[in-house]
Order: C-alpha cells, then structure tokens, then sequence
C-alpha cells in the first residue's frame, strides 16, 4: 500500500511539472505556454503554429499539412528529383525521358525566401534539346502568413533549351522568361491543407525559337495525412500556351510523402502527363495529343540545413 501511495504522489507530482500558469512554474530552463511547460523559446513559438512563420530549422513542422510555404529564416532546403517517363511505346515512339532537377531554397527572413527554382537536365533519350533543359531562380515575399493561411507574390526568371528543331544536325537554343507566380496554402483542418500554384512564363529574349515564348500553368493540390509523417496529396494541373492554345493540357496524378526525419523527406510522384485526349489543329492537318498513355514517375529527396 506505502507502495502504490508514494507511486501515485510521484506521479501527480511530474503532472503538477508539466503544467503552469508562469515561466516560474517550470523547470529551470523551460518556459510556460498554454498552461504546459515546454523546454525552449524555440518550441514555445512553434507550439500550435499552424502554417504562421514561427518555425525554425530544428521546429520544422514534421507534417506536411503544418508547413508554411516559406522555408525557415536561415534554413536551406535542397531537393533532387529524378524522373522517368513510363509512357506506352506508341505514345512516345519507344523513347523514355530520364531527367533530373534539382531545386534549392533559402530563407532571407521570416517573409522572404530566394530561389534557385529548378536545375533541370537530361540523362536519356533528350531528343535534340540535349543534356540542358532549363534553369531558373525568384525571390518570393509572405504577403498573408498566418495560422491557417499562406499567400506568396514571387517574381523569377527562367532560361530554357528549346532546342533547333532538328534530329541532323542539333543545338541548343534559349528561352528567356519572366515568371510571375503566386504560391497559396489553406490548413482546412489538422492534418489537411489545400495548396495551389500559379504562374506565367513571358518569354523576352530568343522568342522565335520557340512555338510557344508565353504560357500559363496551374497546379491545385489537396494534401491528406493519412498517418503519421504520411502525407497522400492528389494533383490536377492546367497548362496553356497563349499562341496556340490548342496545345493545353491537364496533367493528373499523385504524390505519396514521407517525413523519416524531421531534416528530410522522401517521396513518389505518379503522373499522367495530359489525361485527356484532344484534337489539335483542323483537318486534313489535325490531330490527336493526350491521353492517358503519356505517365511519368518521379521519386525525390529533400534534404534542410
């Protein structure tokens, strides 16, 4: 009986340490948030943060659905993505894209990030374009940041092999863009968060080598946590070149996330690269683009200093 009496004191008494109406309550250097002690300043900001820019690198919100669209002041995030079109040999004509990008980002403050966008080259089957693909950076600003909502304004600038045209005698050629975009995140609720994409690509420079120097694209994404550290996030894309708009299409697919740790994530991507077959052009010189044949998989690693 002594026994069990002096098991429940002890116990009541590390639950009288956790809880606390001021810092003086708690443990020396712990502080006190919403009536629990917690261990440093640094937790005490990203307790209950929602998708607010609060977090640091060693806070980092372990779920997807948490995260702000703006990395860390001081944080670097660098992911690596590798690429291969998995598309039906007719589709392609028995040719398989292996690609890869690679993209960094850096936390200016608590508001700005800056941006190397993407690094993207081609290991196999690039066609005439060759091993370059394309290049591009922008700063973004956090224009709203708070618990359930993100809005980032970005401007960038991006440089892209398009290629000659030709399979005899190929080289490169660029095209230089403006690249206003916005990025927008809403936490619906705990473990789910809705994030989009906008941008445009106005080509300035080498307009003529290619068919289309403007675009627009949209990306619309729900992410679900479907346990924890698993993040299952659908995807519906739009691209529309402005020249000939009857070159649009709706990439759809699906990535899977996973957070081992908190400095690194890993993940899949499945995606049919325009799921809907359509006509382009008028007869006798049309013809049909699209369909569910065009797939693509991605698997990336994303690694936070």
């Amino acid at each position: 009986m002594r026994l069990l009496i002096l098991m429940l004191l002890a116990a009541g008494a590390a639950q009288a340490a956790d809880s606390c109406r001021k810092n003086s309550d708690c443990r020396a250097g712990s502080y006190c948030l919403s009536g629990q002690c917690v261990a440093s300043r640094e937790q005490s900001a990203a307790r209950d943060a929602g998708m607010a820019l609060l977090y640091t690198k060693n806070t980092w919100p372990i779920s997807f659905t948490d995260r702000p669209l703006m990395v860390a002041p001081g944080m670097t995030e660098i992911q690596a993505n590798l690429t291969k079109d998995i598309s039906t040999d007719d589709f392609t004509g028995g040719a398989h894209t292996l690609g890869g990008a690679l993209f960094m980002r850096y936390g200016v403050s608590d508001r700005i990030h800056a941006v190397i966008d993407s690094l993207g080259v081609c290991f196999t089957d690039c066609g005439a374009p060759g091993f370059f693909s394309f290049v591009s950076g922008y700063v973004g600003y956090a224009l709203v940041a708070d618990h359930d909502m993100n809005l980032v304004p970005q401007i960038g600038l991006g440089f892209f092999n398009v290629g000659n045209g030709t399979t005899t005698a190929p080289s490169s050629a660029l095209l230089a863009t403006v690249e206003p975009s916005v990025l927008w995140g809403w936490r619906v609720a705990n473990g789910f968060q809705i994030f989009t994409f906008a941008v445009a690509n106005l080509g300035f420079a080498g307009r003529d080598n290619s068919p289309i120097p403007d675009s627009a694209a949209v990306h619309f994404e729900p992410r679900f946590e479907i346990a924890p550290r698993i993040t299952l996030a659908p995807f519906i894309e739009y691209f529309l070149p402005f020249a000939h708009t009857d070159f649009y299409s709706v990439p759809v697919g699906a990535g899977l996330y996973v957070v081992p740790d908190r400095a690194v994530d890993v993940g899949v991507i499945f995606r049919f690269t325009d799921l809907f077959k359509h006509t382009v052009g008028t007869p006798p010189a049309s013809f049909d683009t699209g369909g569910p044949e065009g797939r693509s998989l991605t698997f990336f690693v994303t690694v936070r200093l």
